[in-house]
């Protein structure tokens, strides 16, 4: 068995308990216990949050998962896209707001509007136009916790855009998966998304960023916010560029005991 297999296999296996609570094999229970936490230690006076970009793949678990938190009385699930069906059957919860967007528009995080806790889950290195670092001063304006699991960059010391750099060289950082589509995009960067009103070069689906802690860590003590929880949870797929990395901030004024 090759090593790519091998870790699926054990990641896999790993999920495996998320089918007894209902999601599905790609739920990480990192950030299932993340979501306790949060709610539990950290900030236990929240009552609400939003949950940017949390369909994908996971058909919004976080988001239910928030639900069932004792003190949550107020839910937003916010995604350009819902499988079908997904969307009716959330819209039975009346604590939930399902928003059919892009969350890095400012009309967007208009309609959320202030919320106790905001997720940015596996979605900040696909930020552009507005970048990353902007998406987050957004919603620093309108939340007291900000809850982030992305995959960090470790190649080096200085955050990168990795669209900028050479097409095999971002290939060999972000791995060979969909290169065709990866080879389309490159070679349409300047070319108008006739869904997204924003370049090719810049849509959400591809990796935009290799983002450092280091820089992450100093955007957010400059928007306001002390870091109280910080885990390594590994190498991210079979990249030895990137690896899972989660943190907590909270509003300067609110800190708890860093975990």
């Amino acid at each position: 068995m090759n090593t790519t297999i091998f870790r699926k296999f054990i990641k896999a296996l790993g999920n495996t308990p998320n089918l007894l609570r209902g999601y599905n094999l790609y739920v990480n229970p990192d950030k299932l216990r993340l979501i306790e936490h949060v709610f539990a230690h950290v900030i236990p006076q929240a009552h609400s949050f939003a949950d940017l970009g949390g369909v994908w793949n996971v058909n919004a678990a976080y988001t239910r998962h928030s639900l069932k938190q004792p003190e949550v009385t107020q839910g937003l699930l916010v995604d350009t896209n819902y499988p079908q069906g997904l969307l009716e059957n959330l819209r039975k919860d009346s604590r939930l707001k399902c928003v059919v967007g892009d969350f890095s528009l400012a009309s967007t995080a208009e309609t959320i509007g202030p919320v106790d806790v905001v997720y940015f889950f596996d979605v900040l290195l696909h930020q552009a136009q507005p970048d990353w670092d902007e998406v987050l001063a957004l919603y620093a304006k309108t939340t007291s916790c900000i809850v982030i699991y992305n995959q960090q960059f470790v190649r080096g010391d200085k955050t990168v855009r990795l669209t900028d750099l050479p097409f095999e060289e971002y290939i060999a950082l972000t791995s060979g998966h969909r290169y065709e589509f990866h080879k389309y995009v490159f070679e349409h960067k300047d070319e108008m998304h006739p869904e997204y009103n924003k370049r090719w070069g810049d849509i959400h689906n591809i990796t935009q960023w290799g983002i450092t802690d280091a820089t992450l860590r100093s955007t957010m003590a400059r928007l306001g916010f002390t870091e109280v929880y910080y885990a390594n949870h590994g190498r991210f797929l079979d990249l030895p560029a990137f690896e899972n990395h989660a943190f907590i901030f909270v509003k300067n004024g609110l800190a708890h005991r860093k975990e």
